[in-house]
């Protein structure tokens, strides 16, 4: 199959930077635009009604950290970036809402041995999988 965008979905820990060169290799390999799409965890949500603490300063200071983390990864890339999407919220809501606004066909994640716990709780990859409209490829970092 050919595709014309490819868009990663990164998180940003040790694993990331082989993800994004494995990514950078199909989009080349297809002629096909990269853009990469991080989502940070919406924590205020999360806690509306449990804390009275106002979570904006940690938010913002998460989004600065994740912008400069976003583009250190990046700057030894020899493919340019179409898109770099920054979202916060739920994570498979988000990747979802990306993919659908930016006509990709082939969305590239990674994903690693876990607990039974976390990959019932916490993993986006389920959802992703019955509701993804395009092809999505697991990549093991």
């Amino acid at each position: 199959m050919h595709y014309k965008h490819v868009m990663l979905a990164v998180g940003l820990d040790m694993n990331a930077s082989s993800l994004v060169y494995k990514a950078e290799e199909m989009a080349v390999t297809n002629g096909a635009k990269l853009s990469i799409i991080h989502v940070d965890r919406d924590i205020a949500s999360f806690y509306d009604g449990i804390l009275s603490v106002n979570l904006s300063e940690h938010e913002a200071a998460e989004h600065h950290n994740s912008v400069a983390m976003m583009r250190k990864l990046l700057d030894n890339l020899s493919t340019p970036i179409h898109k770099h999407l920054l979202y916060s919220g739920t994570i498979e809501d988000e990747i979802y809402r990306g993919v659908i606004e930016n006509g990709v066909d082939l969305l590239v994640m990674g994903h690693h041995k876990s607990d039974m716990l976390n990959q019932i709780l916490l993993s986006p990859t389920e959802p992703l999988v019955k509701t993804m409209p395009c092809d999505l490829l697991l990549l093991k970092p």
